[in-house]
């Protein structure tokens, strides 16, 4: 949906999707729409793009101009993002080929459901 890479904002989601998601306060979008690893955040909501492409092909330098407050990690080489999601905590990590962690995000939550 978001993406400072080679293919850009995907239109018809910002349009009809996004309004969604942030109407719903939707945490997370993940996909991995470009051949690069991204974190972005939303400047309206606390919504995270994360993007995963750059298991394959890597564009080296094809980057759109983006908001400094809202692009945390743009990465056009190889690599792969995990993630590890508890009930209140998430930890995202980026990594590049060799191992090496790129960018790391954390984010809790209150567990509304613990008795």
């Amino acid at each position: 949906m978001m993406s400072a890479g080679h293919h850009g904002n995907t239109i018809e989601l910002v349009a009809q999707l996004l309004p969604i998601l942030e109407e719903n306060r939707v945490d997370l979008y993940i996909n991995g729409h470009d051949h690069c690893l991204e974190h972005i955040s939303s400047s309206h909501s606390s919504l995270q793009f994360l993007t995963s492409g750059g298991g394959s092909k890597s564009w080296r330098g094809d980057v759109q101009q983006w908001n400094e407050d809202e692009l945390k990690l743009y990465y056009d080489g190889q690599g792969f993002m995990s993630m590890q999601v508890t009930q209140t905590e998430l930890e995202v990590m980026f990594f590049d080929i060799f191992g090496n962690i790129l960018h790391k995000w954390t984010s809790a939550k209150p567990d509304h459901y613990s008795s």
